[in-house]
């Protein structure tokens, strides 16, 4: 298992680009990206699939299937172990663990043996701890119990303006704070920053990527 946080960005803007071409080192031509689109809203979830066609067909991966939330929880799983490549939309991270506990897709997905992107919400249930920083959707911040496939955590959308929500947090946790057009690629216990990447540690924050 590959993992992939992504900040936030948006790829029709191009935002995206230089992180889509580090994950083509990563991927091949023909795997198949299954679109994991429960964090979301409904009526957003084709624009998340527009996206997502775009980003994956500039490095040539052309089968790209969005989950349908009417399959029965098996044919679900069995969607996960036909693809290559998971790719969790943003929204709210507790949407998109309910949906994934109520499915039953919690096992399927730490089995998973191959490349799983997440954007913005769908990178912060990636985490043991998922740190939803307060902003205008949640008044408080907060933390939930994530999927557990690493033991740090991570901050999207990062502009420097939670960090004194984010130093006590970071006393017991590492915390990668992801900028839009940023991410972390996560190998096998190894980190890389794929643009600039500000990690807090026991209430000190560096930065742990340079351009």
């Amino acid at each position: 298992m590959s993992l992939c946080f992504i900040g936030g960005g948006n790829p029709l803007a191009g935002e995206l680009d230089d992180v889509m071409n580090y994950l083509s080192k990563h991927v091949e031509a023909g795997d198949k990206t299954l679109i994991i689109p429960f964090a979301t809203e409904d009526p957003k979830i084709d624009r998340w699939f527009n996206s997502a066609k775009k980003s994956f067909g500039d490095i040539g991966m052309e089968h790209i299937k969005l989950l349908d939330y009417r399959l029965t929880n098996q044919e679900m799983q069995n969607e996960i172990k036909d693809h290559n490549v998971l790719y969790f939309t943003g929204g709210r991270p507790e949407k998109l663990m309910e949906s994934l506990i109520a499915k039953e897709l919690i096992q399927a997905i730490k089995g998973f043996s191959g490349l799983m992107v997440g954007v913005s919400a769908g990178a912060l249930v990636f985490c043991r701890d998922c740190i939803i920083t307060k902003d205008e959707d949640y008044p408080e911040t907060q933390v939930i119990k994530g999927l557990e496939l690493v033991d740090f955590s991570v901050e999207v959308h990062y502009d420097g303006t939670v960090d004194e929500e984010l130093f006590p947090l970071s006393y017991n946790r590492d915390i990668y704070a992801i900028p839009n057009g940023s991410a972390i690629y996560w190998d096998k216990q190894v980190i890389t920053p794929i643009h600039n990447v500000t990690l807090f540690r026991k209430r000190n924050k560096q930065i742990f990527g340079e351009d």
